[in-house]
């Protein structure tokens, strides 16, 4: 094989990865707002509710959350104030600098993210075509992509 067939060969495989991770991201974004959508929340909104979960009634900020979403680029104030909109999450001032925002996950919150997790099997099952040991691989490989 000459230096040309093999490169031009590799440059498919790796085009053909980007492509397939493409592909991936689009099904998985649209399973997870066709599974969401019945919880009236979007994918940003959910994983505020479980970033402000796990915070253990902790106050956060919006700018700690944006830090810990998922998506980097949403516009975390926006998505606060429309989970506060549907009484899932409250948000005050500061009481040590009132220029910074507080937000906490309410008990609606906590309660409809217990029935998204009582579901979320459902979504997980998708990936039941995997082994353990494949699913531990792909996990790896993917974090070992974006490093």
């Amino acid at each position: 094989m000459s230096t040309a067939t093999a490169t031009a060969t590799d440059q498919n495989i790796w085009q053909e990865l980007r492509d397939n991770i493409c592909e991936t991201e689009v099904w998985l974004r649209t399973t997870l707002k066709d599974f969401l959508e019945e919880y009236g929340i979007t994918q940003q909104q959910f994983n505020i509710l479980r970033i402000l979960r796990d915070a253990n009634n902790e106050p956060m900020s919006t700018k700690e959350i944006k830090a810990k979403m998922i998506d980097k680029n949403s516009d975390a104030s926006r998505l606060v104030d429309r989970l506060v909109d549907k009484e899932l999450v409250r948000k005050r001032q500061s009481p040590e600098d009132g220029r910074l925002i507080q937000v906490f996950i309410n008990y609606e919150g906590i309660k409809l993210l217990a029935k998204i997790d009582d579901k979320l099997h459902e979504l997980d099952d998708q990936f039941e075509l995997l082994s353990e040991d494949e699913a531990e691989q792909l996990n790896a490989l993917l974090e070992k992509v974006r490093v």
